[in-house]
Parts: structure tokens; sequence; C-alpha cells
């Protein structure tokens, strides 16, 4: 029986005050343990910008819109940004706890955009398309990314609350989310205030950080999901004899919006050189330094793991997720017990011959990088059978929002990728969703193992 709309927006709202209540619990702890504030009281960051934000007049809150933002040690565009820091140190002053109040807050209205951006793009009915939503806002919290100077060994969004001067990046982001949202809006509706809404917040994330340079590749992404690939034809009018270079050009809409949105950031960066002087921007570098940035960027903790174990890992964790794989596929199966004998025996196997000792597969430090490495092949196997619906869209945004990033980086740069990472690998667990609903994949995840379920 279908749910009435009353019954829609009930649901949409538990879900959202859940996503809310995951991003406040799982940053609570940095933004209350004493230990913590006292480990970020002295960064340069927070005590150069409070500094700064001390200083400032009414003259330099003016200047900021045409020149350095308040970290004048720093060649950044950032107008907004500096005011919000401004105005939080006249309510704060040098108490930075209520600088991450402001933090943890603002994390869980993100949690919230993100979980909105769940709803709206991945597939399934209510009930599922809210779960893998939750999902994202789950995985983001919970991704691990790298650790610099200064930086808590936690995951990324406990340390971006943790250090309020990231207050740029989740600025940025809870804008950005705001525009590609009214931005699919506009897609699916039609309604041309959807569009000027995408503008805007586009335009204000801008002003909070560089970051958003990278949101009409994303948008284009959008455009693909919902309108198809032939959104991203070119095509030639006139007639067939004419010369190529005097017909006239017909663009898709993907072009239409990913040219038209990089003639504005490309205007955005000119005006913003004249401003600042030196301010980050893109750099030629040699070909191999964005090559491993890459790598590292796509698979860097299964990466980091297969170099300091190959090549017995990257035999193990192929061997097992080839089992996993061939389980849920055949039509026919032994009992699950069979399997997980099989796969011990050849994963000892295979440890003792490359790896020069069977008893790797049972030390808690090498189970949990073959979970990794296994876990990523699998995720590989299921990206092969996603042929339609928003995981490729979503891949192809995950790829586009690193781009700012290639060339400067911080802990707190990771906070965007972790965000899109949520979602592309929540629309993962939806493929295998589907492909168990429509029957392709015949394991039963809820049966007992024991006794899994047999087809001709």
């Amino acid at each position: 029986m279908e749910k009435t709309r009353p019954e829609l927006r009930r649901w949409e709202t538990a879900g959202a005050l859940i996503a809310i209540a995951i991003g406040l619990a799982a940053t609570a702890h940095g933004v209350f343990s004493p230990r913590i504030l006292a480990f970020y009281a002295h960064s340069p960051d927070s005590v150069d910008i409070t500094r700064w934000a001390e200083q400032a007049s009414a003259r330099d809150v003016l200047s900021w819109w045409a020149g350095p933002w308040i970290q004048r040690t720093s060649p950044y565009y950032r107008p907004l940004s500096s005011l919000i820091f401004w105005l939080e140190y006249k309510a704060f002053g040098w108490n930075f706890q209520g600088h991450v109040i402001i933090s943890w807050l603002l994390h869980g209205m993100v949690c919230l955009l993100l979980y909105r951006a769940g709803l709206a793009w991945l597939r399934g009915n209510e009930p599922v398309r809210t779960g893998l939503a939750l999902g994202a806002v789950a995985l983001f919290n919970a991704r691990i990314g790298p650790v610099g100077p200064g930086w808590v060994l936690a995951p990324i969004t406990y340390g971006v609350v943790a250090w309020w001067p990231a207050q740029t990046d989740q600025f940025c982001l809870l804008f950005s989310l705001g525009a590609l949202l009214c931005f699919d809006s506009w897609l699916t509706s039609g309604r041309r205030k959807r569009l000027l809404q995408a503008v805007v917040l586009w335009s204000v994330a801008l002003l909070f950080k560089e970051m958003a340079v990278c949101l009409p590749l994303a948008a284009g992404f959008v455009v693909l999901y919902r309108k198809g690939v032939c959104a991203a034809r070119l095509r030639f009018g006139g007639d067939a004899e004419e010369p190529i270079l005097t017909k006239h050009l017909s663009m898709g809409l993907f072009w239409q919006v990913v040219l038209g949105g990089l003639v504005i950031v490309a205007a955005y960066l000119a005006i913003r050189d004249v401003l600042v002087p030196g301010a980050w921007g893109p750099k030629a570098r040699p070909i191999t330094y964005f090559l491993e940035k890459i790598v590292w960027f796509s698979a860097e903790r299964p990466a980091g793991l297969l170099v300091t174990r190959w090549p017995w890992l990257l035999a193990v964790s192929g061997f097992l997720a080839a089992c996993i794989y061939l389980y849920a596929r055949l039509p026919r199966r032994p009992s699950v017990m069979w399997v997980i004998l099989v796969a011990l025996l050849v994963s000892a196997g295979l440890a003792q011959l490359l790896g020069g000792n069977f008893a790797l597969i049972t030390v808690p430090r090498e189970i949990a990088a073959i979970a990794t490495v296994t876990i990523f092949f699998l995720g590989l196997a299921v990206l092969a059978h996603a042929r339609s619906g928003p995981t490729w869209p979503l891949l192809g945004m995950v790829i586009a929002i690193h781009l700012p990033i290639l060339h400067v980086l911080g802990p707190h740069y990771m906070y965007w990728p972790a965000a899109f990472w949520a979602l592309f690998n929540a629309s993962l667990i939806g493929v295998v969703v589907e492909l168990k609903v429509t029957g392709r994949l015949q394991w039963s995840i809820v049966a007992p193992l024991l006794w899994p379920r047999r087809t001709a």
C-alpha cells in the first residue's frame, strides 16, 4: 500500500533528525573534551586568526571584500569566512570552545543536507532510500583521513569540528550541497527559481572558500544522472556538405552547465588574482605528481596496505573477494561452512607461501588489512554491475571535488571528499540491494547461513 504525502514527510523528518543526531554524536567528544580543546588551543592558525580578529577595525572588515582575508599571512580571498570569524571573536573572544560549538552545530547542518542529497539521488523505495541516506551520513562521520602535524588521529569530521578554523570547509560544503540540491530540483521540476537559488548559493560558497570552484563539474554529473548521456552530445547543424567550421554547434545541457560554470570560475580566479596577488591557484606540475595524487586519493588505504604487505595480502584478499562474489552469484551453492573452511585453508596456504607465515591471517591487525582490501575488491565488482542509477555520476562528482586539492592539501581539505565518498559508497550498497531485489544476487543475507536458499 502506497504511503500518503503526510506519511512520507514524517518518514523524511524522522530520518533528518537521525542524520543530525549522528553528526552531533560522532563529533561531540572533541567539542566538550578539555584535553582536545587544550590540544588545539595553541594551534598557530587558531591563535593567528583570533589575533587578527582582535585587531580588526570596521575598515578592515570592508577591506576583506577587496583584498586578503582576515589571516593576512595567508594569501586567500575569503570575505565571508573572515566576517564569520570576526563575529565569532566578538561573541566568544579567546574562548575557543564557543567557536568549536559553532563548528559542531554547523556539522549537524552539513549532515542534514548530506542526508537530503542521499534521498534525492539514491534509488529505492522510501525505507531503502532513507536507510541508504542515513548510511551515507554514518560513513561520512566514520571515514578516517590523513593526519597532519597538530591533527588528532580520528575521523575527518571529528578533527574538522574540533579544529574550528576548518569552518571555511564546513560553510563552503554546506552552501555547495544546498546549491547542488537546488540545481537538481530545477532539473526535475523545471522551476527557474531553483536555478537562481543554486547560483546564489554557489556564489556564497565561493566567498567562503575556493573549494567551490569544482561545483560546475559536479553539477554536470547531476545533469548526466537526471537527463542521461544524451545531455552530453555535441551536434553540428547545417548541410552535410558545408565545412564544419561554418556549421552551428549545438551543445547539450551538460556542456552548457560545465563550460558556462568554468567560464565563471575563470573570471572569479582572475578577479581574485587582482585583489589578492599570489593567491592559491592551479600550478604547472609534472604529470607524475598528478598520477601519484590520483592513486592516493582513489585508493589511499588499500594501496598503503598492499604496498606494506605485498604480495600475500593481494593474493589472500583477491581470493576471498572471489569466493564471496561467486557464492553470491552462483544459482546452486554448498553450505557456507564449506566455503568458510576452504577460504581459511587456502588463505593460510597463500600467507605461508607468499608471506612466510600462515599465522598472518590470525593477527588482528592483519585481519583488518585483509578485510579492508577484500571489501575494496568487492566494491570494484559491485561498481562493474552498476549499469544505471547514481553510482557512476557520484563517482564523477568524487573525482571533480578532488581537483581543487591536487595542489594544496591539509587534513581538513578531506572534509569535502569524505562527504562525496560517503554518498558514492552508499550508492554501492544500494546496487547490492537492487541486485538482491531483482533476483540477480542469489545470496539471501537474512536467511540462516547454514541453510542458504537453493534455486534450480
